[in-house]
């Protein structure tokens, strides 16, 4: 007798068990199911709409982030084309220059080559001329023959090429050939600052020995500083000339800059992303290329898919409709929204297979919280 009261229990138990994972089953079954069917006293309560989405014309505020930038024309690059040692410079990074500064001294011995050789071609260019003159007076006087007045006549302009060509030398290391003389060869160049600006780079120390080629110093000139903005390719029909950004830095994103359109660059990088110029109407303070900026632009109105605020509720991370699917029952669809405005929110996908005239067009919030309570 005891043996089968403990088989009776044992029985219950499992029962029991079943019973329990059964109802566990359907309560998990119930709250991953989007679809709902109300009553009647459900339906009239709610008094849902049904309807389509609709095309309508909406405004919008477009974020963008961008950075200062500078035209290549802006950015000077400083270099001694005759190469030498760096004799002295004060140079230091952020520093102001003045046009016609001196920023640099440079010394070597080629710099006193070049002054004797420009100074031999022209004492040798005025002896050719003076030979190619005499020249000329014999054979108009009959007394000279016409070969060596061709010979005159070849050594002077080749001499005239010799100078020429030596003065613009001088000039490319700043010197001036109408001032060199016999007396004022030295072997000291001085570099001047060929903008008003600011020093952004400084690549060499005193006594170094500069190449050609290599870069001493890069100067910024901020007159034309400005706004690079990057846009997106979907965006870029929304952006115009002459329109007005407002501009904030990362450092201080309550107070906004007015920038205004100058350009809109139509050519796509390998990021499908083009740059936006803006010119600030009221230039900020110590501005440096590369800063890094955010700004927002009303872009004007287009056409847009749109539901009313009321058809749209927000579930976690992702935002919902519902659909009619028969009489009193409807379906939770997950949607991309957009833009809102005045009421309306813009519908940028998830919508596109839904049957005409099934979507609930209010009281969204309310089949939610029934679908929530049901799941429970």
């Amino acid at each position: 007798m005891r043996i089968q009261s403990l088989f009776i229990c044992f029985a219950f138990l499992i029962t029991a068990c079943g019973s329990s994972n059964q109802e566990n089953n359907e309560s998990t079954e119930s709250l991953s199911t989007n679809e709902i069917t109300l009553n009647q006293d459900q339906a009239k309560v709610l008094d849902l709409k049904i309807g389509n989405t609709q095309s309508i014309l909406m405004s919008s505020t477009l974020d963008i982030q961008g950075k200062i930038d500078l035209p290549p024309q802006n950015i000077i690059s400083v270099n001694f084309p005759l190469g030498g040692y760096l004799r002295s410079t004060k140079l230091i990074t952020g520093m102001h220059v003045q046009k016609g500064e001196v920023i640099a001294i440079m010394e070597d011995q080629a710099i006193v080559q070049l002054q004797q050789d420009y100074l031999s071609a022209k004492a040798k260019s005025a002896l050719a001329s003076l030979d190619f003159e005499r020249q000329r007076n014999l054979v108009d006087a009959n007394a000279g023959t016409s070969k060596n007045f061709q010979q005159a006549e070849a050594e002077f302009k080749m001499q005239q090429v010799m100078v020429k060509g030596l003065a613009e030398k001088l000039k490319l290391i700043g010197m001036d050939p109408a001032s060199l003389n016999e007396t004022n060869i030295t072997g000291q160049v001085q570099l001047r600052s060929t903008i008003n600006g600011y020093v952004s780079k400084v690549n060499v120390n005193t006594g170094k020995y500069v190449q050609p080629t290599e870069t001493m110093f890069e100067l910024i000139d901020p007159d034309d500083i400005h706004v690079a903005l990057t846009i997106f390719e979907k965006d870029l029909n929304t952006i115009h000339k002459g329109d007005e950004v407002k501009i904030h830095f990362l450092n201080d994103p309550s107070k906004n800059y007015v920038a205004e359109v100058i350009l809109v660059n139509k050519g796509l990088d390998e990021n499908r992303t083009a740059l936006a110029h803006c010119h600030f109407k009221s230039k900020p303070k110590d501005l440096l290329p590369g800063m890094f900026v955010e700004g927002q632009v009303d872009v004007s109105n287009k056409k847009v898919i749109a539901l009313p605020d009321e058809a749209i509720v927000r579930s976690g991370e992702n935002q919902y409709v519902f659909i009619r699917k028969g009489v009193n029952k409807f379906e939770m669809k997950s949607v991309v929204a957009g833009i809102s405005r005045d009421g309306n929110t813009e519908i940028v996908s998830g919508l596109e297979n839904v049957p005409d005239s099934s979507i609930v067009l209010n009281n969204a919030f309310k089949l939610l919280g029934i679908l929530k309570n049901s799941a429970e």
